[in-house]
């Protein structure tokens, strides 16, 4: 693999696993503590990242960081709890699933424990 495929490969992994969580590139970026358009940048495979970036990405994702570096990104199965909550909101209106994700996304900050 050639050096500037590397860097797109990890991008398009990262990309993979925020997708499946569904998070945009705003939530990445506050989870990891990076700008979204930083996020952005990585993702397009144009910004050479270091080694402390790809371990907060690592943490944010809850992945391994050789997970980030495979050519193929492995696939995240959601939990029980993660598909018990998709569960509850799958058949409410938009309006409703929005308000529970503030809800859930307030109550996990950081400094409500």
């Amino acid at each position: 693999m050639l050096k500037n495929d590397i860097y797109k490969a990890l991008g398009l992994s990262v990309r993979a696993y925020r997708r499946e969580f569904g998070w945009s590139q705003e939530e990445l970026g506050e989870r990891a503590g990076l700008h979204a358009s930083y996020i952005g940048q990585i993702e397009r495979g144009t910004k050479k990242i270091s080694l402390a970036t790809l371990q907060k990405l690592s943490v944010a994702l809850k992945v391994k960081i050789s997970d980030l570096l495979r050519e193929k990104p492995v696939s995240h199965k959601p939990s029980t709890w993660e598909k018990k909550i998709l569960g509850v909101i799958r058949d409410r209106t938009a309006a409703q699933q929005e308000r529970t994700y503030r809800i859930i996304k307030e109550t996990l900050r950081p400094d409500n424990r």
